[in-house]
């Protein structure tokens, strides 16, 4: 059986628990669309967050949040289940963010942003760059493949020399 890592498990559990949260958002957007208001409203502190956006939806907001927790499912379970598809299709989001990241980056607008502008985007380059290293890591790559023998049995690789 394969051993989880700490990191990977708790992405898994914050996917079931993202199920859960579009889940009780959806039924919130069917019956009770005042207190979805509400709750959404929580979540926009200075207006910055999905309250706007999310009401402007109108009827379609519960199919919206079904469509945003169709694929947290399988990715939640690849990630419990240790599917390796699960570790590059991650691999692949990470590496996306780092280029927009990069190609959006307006260095006169850092800048002038100040300290907090430079600090967010150095933070954001760095969960990129940590969290594609932790990824592409000998300990993640072997839990989702399961690592080859002479990892697992702890024995080393010794070259052969053949004398001429």
């Amino acid at each position: 059986m394969k051993q989880r890592p700490l990191v990977i498990t708790i992405f898994a559990l914050l996917g079931f628990l993202q199920m859960a949260i579009y889940a009780a958002l959806a039924v919130l957007a069917l019956v009770n669309h005042e207190a979805l208001a509400a709750v959404l409203h929580g979540l926009s502190p200075g207006g910055s967050g999905p309250e706007k956006i999310h009401l402007a939806m109108g009827k379609l907001l519960p199919l919206y949040y079904v469509a945003m927790m169709l694929p947290v499912v399988p990715w939640s379970i690849g990630f419990w289940k240790l599917w390796n598809w699960t570790r590059w299709v991650t691999i692949v989001m990470i590496a996306f963010s780092f280029v927009v990241l990069l190609a959006t980056a307006n260095v006169s607008a850092l800048l002038e942003g100040g300290a907090g502008a430079m600090a967010l985007f150095v933070l954001r380059l760095g969960l990129c760059v940590g969290f594609g290293w932790y990824f592409m890591s000998r300990k993640v790559r072997d839990a989702f493949t399961g690592g080859s023998h002479a990892h697992r049995s702890g024995a080393r690789r010794t070259a052969t020399v053949i004398p001429a």
